[in-house]
């Protein structure tokens, strides 16, 4: 099987250079994606890393609110679900969203130090660090989980900078859509462009596999073995491209959005949800059993 580059023709891929900056907070993938990802990458999971990455979750275990959650897929959305009740101290955590100013202005909002590129880099370390404590260990994990599907959502590496929102539109959350039940951009490819349902994160078991084997089905390990390599500002350098040629690029300027719009869309979801999935997994594989 071609690996998903060619698969997709991804020359989105090719051209742009690389500029690290940050908008304003968003969810990524909503439950559905970020759990599917996690899903993936655990059944990639070498047996003595998967036990490792069981009992780091275990760990803190007291963290979740039901039972049911105490698990490497459901934790995948323990983030979003602290964020929601409140805890904001990690919101420059989710994103590094690369300015795009396609009619040439200055993006005024500031670029905080933290974000999710250099926290992706962090974590990795403290994950493998024999310093490290076993909390801080289990710390890390939950937000690697994560924080790595995070930036494979092509809307947490961007934001735009135009006439109508010139301090930039928060990776789409200010382009406001037509015609499908999101009300802006982020929120579309948040959706998975709408492709699979959503599922809370206390309903997994019963949903998520079989979701997360159509995404398998379709995007193997085998088609990514060139693609792999850890390499966090790569990962949002891609995103940010995808973002920009196939989410702002093919946008309508009226109405509501094509049907080619929606097909593309979908598909690169689900590209970008196998690939999250492979690299956590190779992630993990290298960085969990410390030397």
């Amino acid at each position: 099987m071609k690996n998903w580059f060619s698969k997709l023709a991804l020359s989105v891929l090719a051209g742009c250079s690389f500029l690290s900056a940050i908008s304003s907070p968003a969810y990524a993938w909503w439950d559905t994606g970020h759990m599917i990802t996690a899903w993936i990458a655990y059944q990639e999971l070498r047996p003595a890393v998967r036990t490792e990455a069981d009992r780091l979750i275990q760990l803190l275990d007291f963290a979740d609110d039901l039972p049911q959650k105490r698990h490497f897929v459901p934790v995948s959305v323990w983030m979003d679900e602290t964020k929601a009740r409140g805890l904001k101290t990690f919101d420059n955590w989710h994103y590094a969203n690369i300015p795009y100013n396609p009619e040439g202005l200055l993006a005024l909002n500031a670029v905080p130090e933290s974000n999710i590129i250099k926290q992706i880099d962090s974590l990795s370390k403290t994950l493998e660090n024999p310093k490290a404590t076993d909390f801080e260990r289990a710390f890390a994990l939950r937000i690697l989980i994560h924080l790595v599907g995070d930036i494979h959502q092509p809307f947490h590496a961007v934001s735009r900078s135009d006439h109508a929102h010139p301090d930039g539109d928060q990776g789409g959350n200010l382009v406001k859509l037509e015609g499908v039940p999101q009300n802006n951009l982020h929120f579309f490819w948040d959706s998975t462009a709408n492709y699979f349902p959503s599922v809370k994160s206390e309903t997994w078991a019963g949903k998520i596999p079989s979701m997360a084997e159509e995404v398998l089905k379709k995007y193997p390990l085998q088609g990514f073995s060139q693609n792999l390599s850890y390499d966090p500002q790569a990962w949002a350098q891609e995103s940010y491209k995808l973002a920009v040629q196939a989410g702002y690029e093919a946008l309508p300027l009226h109405g509501p959005l094509s049907e080619k719009y929606i097909r593309q869309a979908q598909e690169i979801c689900l590209v970008r949800l196998a690939l999250g999935g492979h690299r956590l997994a190779e992630l993990l594989n290298q960085r969990i059993i410390r030397k």
